[in-house]
């Protein structure tokens, strides 16, 4: 049996924001939730699986599912050594589905991608001041034991409100700032499209933030974790390749097949898999985002 160690599932395709750099449009058809009871099922397909990390989120706001505390419940009684991410774009009241779910995850990441006007401009229509609010109850709550850090997705257009931005995380005793380089996650259009960097904000990065600044600058496809150990579930339940390509079609699907073994042994799967393995991307990696990001990465770490 395929052991997972990284699973990603999405609970909710729902989502408060447009944000310009993201493909949730193209992408998502019909919104839906996960139901508690489909989600019950999913856990229960991978109960078995030695999985070390839990990703609660995917192409839309974690929180907009009203029961999302119960999900993360599930997940921490089903996983109980695993670690568990989610995120938050931050616009959303601080509510009781937060204070009940921060008691089951070990890492939130907030979406803060820009400052001021800047950060409302690239995800539309946020606010600067419910994200202040926001910021400022989760500073009040204190009763959890949750990583928070701010997940910031550079683009040529905000490099210089990083600065801005990390003064947050004493403001309101966060824990880190994490730097992602904008990608793209559409099959058949390129991240380099987005990436129009100058020299100068390349070297600002470099001398100022590499420290910060995730990827790594020598990935190769056969560097892919996505097929030997990891899953990406929506919230329909639908089994695809990775969240690099949240454009394709899915290998199966984890709440009416029998198991994730069914997605595995499908023929497309096994094709893209070895594809991987061999250094000869399909149609469905060639595009990947961790590939292109080997252009971008080595002049900034």
């Amino acid at each position: 049996m395929r052991q997972i160690s990284y699973a990603y599932i999405e609970t909710t395709s729902y989502c408060n924001l447009h944000c310009t750099f993201c493909n949730r449009d193209d992408v998502v058809k019909r919104a839906s939730h996960m139901s508690v009871e489909d989600y019950r099922i999913v856990l229960k397909k991978l109960e078995k699986h030695d999985i070390k990390e839990i990703k609660l989120m995917g192409m839309g706001e974690p929180f907009m599912h009203p029961k999302f505390h119960e999900i993360c419940r599930l997940t921490r009684e089903t996983f109980p050594k695993a670690f568990i991410i989610s995120s938050t774009n931050c616009q959303l009241s601080f509510n009781e589905n937060f204070k009940k779910a921060l008691q089951h995850i070990d890492l939130l990441y907030l979406s803060i991608d820009g400052y001021g006007e800047n950060y409302e401009k690239f995800r539309p229509p946020a606010r600067w001041g419910k994200l202040l609010k926001f910021l400022s109850g989760l500073q009040s709550f204190s009763s959890h034991s949750a990583s928070l850090a701010i997940n910031y997705t550079i683009n040529p257009g905000n490099v210089e409100d990083i600065q801005q931005v990390e003064q947050l995380i004493d403001r309101f005793n966060l824990n880190e700032l994490r730097l992602n380089i904008v990608q793209n996650w559409n099959e058949d259009e390129s991240t380099d499209e987005l990436n129009g960097f100058s020299k100068s904000q390349l070297e600002y990065l470099r001398d100022q933030y590499r420290h910060l600044i995730k990827g790594k600058p020598n990935w190769d496809f056969q560097d892919c974790f996505w097929v030997k150990n990891g899953l990406y579930v929506t919230a329909s339940g639908d089994v695809k390749i990775c969240c690099m390509n949240t454009s394709t079609e899915p290998v199966g699907n984890l709440i009416r097949d029998l198991n994730a073994e069914f997605a595995f042994n499908n023929r497309r799967f096994i094709e893209i898999k070895n594809g991987c393995e061999t250094g000869n991307p399909t149609k469905h990696c060639v595009n990947c985002s961790y590939k292109e990001l080997t252009n971008i990465l080595p002049k900034v770490l």
